[in-house]
């Protein structure tokens, strides 16, 4: 009778046993996952603040861009509605896009679905990027050439090529650099989640 009770009493420490550590797995990976969210927050918040930001920035200069470029550049009206067109499809596109990574959506306890939505961002933030860059270098390349003036004008002199030149090649650091340091923190982001669900 008494090596029953011991046995009970055994079996009863060990069920205890097991239930604390049960606890305290869970409790391990309630953090883990809060942390996970904190490291996706932090991965994308500049993501999601320079994409609503930036459209905002291109909704508001377009009225002064217009007048630069028709009344002080003298271009003519077709060029100038074209990039407008592209600059407000570029604005909505980094608006909607954005959306789909809200706080709301990497706040999921399925982390392998807010994986898929920071995946799907990242392809359609590179398919996008990619798809403008031919339409956006064959407007600046034309600009030189005199091709959107009412008038012939003369091929700019050397140096005014020259600074132009480099306010293209230095545009184009400043956007490939903004670019490649997205694409760094969505694969982090995208690669703590592949860490996170290993351990699991």
């Amino acid at each position: 009778m008494e090596n029953q009770n011991n046995n009970l009493q055994e079996l009863e420490e060990l069920r205890s046993q097991v239930a604390e550590f049960k606890n305290r797995m869970e409790q391990q990976e309630i953090v883990s996952r809060r942390l996970l969210k904190e490291a996706m927050k932090g991965h994308v918040s500049w993501i999601k603040q320079m994409n609503i930001w930036g459209g905002v920035g291109e909704l508001v200069i377009l009225p002064l861009l217009v007048y630069v470029l028709r009344y002080i550049a003298g271009f003519t009206w077709l060029p100038i509605i074209a990039l407008c067109i592209a600059m407000a499809i570029e604005a909505a596109f980094n608006f909607w896009n954005v959306s789909t990574i809200r706080d709301k959506h990497l706040a999921l306890d399925d982390v392998l679905s807010v994986q898929q939505r920071l995946i799907t961002f990242k392809r359609r933030e590179k398919l996008y990027t990619f798809g403008i860059l031919p339409f956006l270098l064959l407007w600046l390349v034309c600009i030189p050439f005199g091709f959107f003036h009412d008038t012939d004008i003369p091929f700019p002199s050397s140096d005014r090529l020259v600074v132009y030149c480099v306010f293209i090649v230095i545009t184009s650091v400043v956007l490939s650099y903004v670019f490649s340091r997205e694409m760094r923190s969505l694969n982090r982001a995208i690669k703590a989640i592949d860490e996170f669900a290993g351990k699991e």
